[in-house]
C-alpha cells in the first residue's frame, strides 16, 4: 500500500512539474504569433535604405520622384528591385522563434557588433524599421532578428538582396533605346543605315543588292538592348579616351538627339569600356553585347539578287495534266 502511495505521489510531482513547465513556455514564447509580421513598417513612408556589412555601406534614397544612389552622384538605381526588398521586408513574418539569447544573437551573425548585413529603413529621418541578417541554416533561409527583439528568427530571404555594392543597384537599363526610334544608325565609319519606309536600310546598295532586314533589325537590337554590366568614375576611364576608340557607333533618333557611342577593348577582358555622348560616367559593358556590332560588315547586311529570278519560269507539265 505504501508503495502505491509513493507511486501516485511522484505521478503527481511529475504533472506539477509539466505544468509548471508549461506555463514558463507559454509565458516566454506566447507573445510570438505565426503571423506577426517581423517588422512593422509602412512600406509608402520609406524613402531612404542604409545597407551595412561591418565594413562597408552603402545607401539608396528617393530624390525627384525616383530611387538613386547618393554615392555615386545621384545615379539612377533599379527602382523595382528596391521597391520589390521594400515589399518583402515588409511582408517577413516572425513564425517561432530559434533563439532568445545574446550568445546566440552572435552565433547566428545577428547580434549588434556581428552581423552579415544590417539593414536600416528610414521615413525622412526617423528610422522606421532596422534589421539584422545573419548566417544561412539552409538553401534560400537566413537567421534574421530585428533590431527591438533578443529573438531571432529563421526566414525565407537571401544575403544578396542586400548588397552593399553599387552595382548590384544601378540602373542597368539605363541606356537602353527603342530601336524602332532609331533613325539612322552608322558603325564604324563605313556602315550607314538609314530608315526608308519604316525599315533601317543599308545605304549605297547597287542595283541587284537589297538590306537584309533581319541581320539589320537583330544588330539595331544588341544597340538598343544595351546594358551596364558596372559603373565607373569620370576618372577611371579617361586613360581610354587618349586613344581612338576600338569602335565608335553613332545614332540619330527620330526625335532629333544624336547619341555617339565610343567602346574602348580591355585586354583580356570579357568586357568594354562605353562613354556615351550623354553621360558623364564610363561603364562596362559585356563583351558579347558589342562584339556583333564589332563584327558587323557589308556582306552580313546585303542579299544579293540572283539575276536568273527575273527571268520567266519554265511551266513544266505532266503527261497526266494535258490528259
Amino acid at each position: 500500500m505504501k508503495k502505491l502511495i509513493s507511486i501516485l505521489a511522484g505521478l503527481l510531482v511529475a504533472q506539477l512539474v509539466l505544468a509548471v513547465a508549461l506555463n514558463m513556455t507559454d509565458r516566454d514564447y506566447g507573445a510570438f504569433e505565426a503571423k506577426e509580421r517581423l517588422l512593422g513598417f509602412e512600406k509608402q513612408t520609406i524613402d531612404r535604405l542604409l545597407i551595412e556589412d561591418g565594413e562597408g555601406s552603402l545607401t539608396l534614397k528617393i530624390s525627384a520622384d525616383r530611387w538613386v544612389l547618393p554615392e555615386e552622384g545621384d545615379f539612377p538605381a533599379a527602382q523595382k528591385r528596391i521597391d520589390a526588398l521594400i515589399e518583402k521586408l515588409a511582408g517577413l513574418e516572425k513564425g517561432w522563434p530559434v533563439a532568445t539569447t545574446s550568445s546566440a544573437s552572435r552565433r547566428f551573425k545577428v547580434a549588434d557588433d556581428k552581423y552579415e548585413r544590417r539593414v536600416t529603413l528610414y521615413s525622412g529621418d526617423e528610422v522606421a524599421a532596422r534589421l539584422f541578417v545573419g548566417s544561412s541554416p539552409g538553401f534560400r533561409k537566413v537567421h534574421l532578428r530585428p533590431d527591438d527583439e533578443e529573438a531571432v528568427f529563421v526566414a525565407e530571404f537571401n544575403t544578396w538582396e542586400v548588397d552593399v555594392q553599387a552595382d548590384s543597384w544601378i540602373d542597368k537599363a539605363l541606356i537602353k533605346i527603342d530601336e524602332a526610334e532609331i533613325e539612322q544608325l552608322a558603325i564604324g565609319g563605313e556602315l550607314t543605315l538609314q530608315r526608308q519606309q519604316g525599315d533601317l536600310q543599308l545605304v549605297g546598295l547597287e542595283a541587284q543588292e537589297s538590306t537584309n532586314l533581319e541581320a539589320v533589325n537583330k544588330l539595331a537590337g544588341k544597340l538598343g538592348d544595351l546594358q551596364i554590366q558596372s559603373l565607373l568614375g569620370e576618372e577611371e576611364g579617361a586613360d581610354y579616351q587618349q586613344h581612338d576608340p576600338d569602335l565608335a557607333v553613332e545614332v540619330k533618333l527620330k526625335d532629333g538627339r544624336q547619341l555617339n557611342y565610343q567602346f574602348f577593348q580591355v585586354e583580356n577582358e570579357s568586357h568594354y569600356i562605353l562613354k556615351r555622348s550623354d553621360r558623364d560616367r564610363y561603364f562596362e559593358v559585356a563583351s558579347y553585347q558589342v562584339d556583333p556590332l564589332k563584327q558587323a560588315s557589308r556582306e552580313k547586311l546585303v542579299v544579293v539578287k540572283d539575276p536568273d529570278q527575273d527571268a520567266a519560269p519554265e511551266i513544266k507539265t505532266s503527261q497526266n495534266e494535258i490528259e
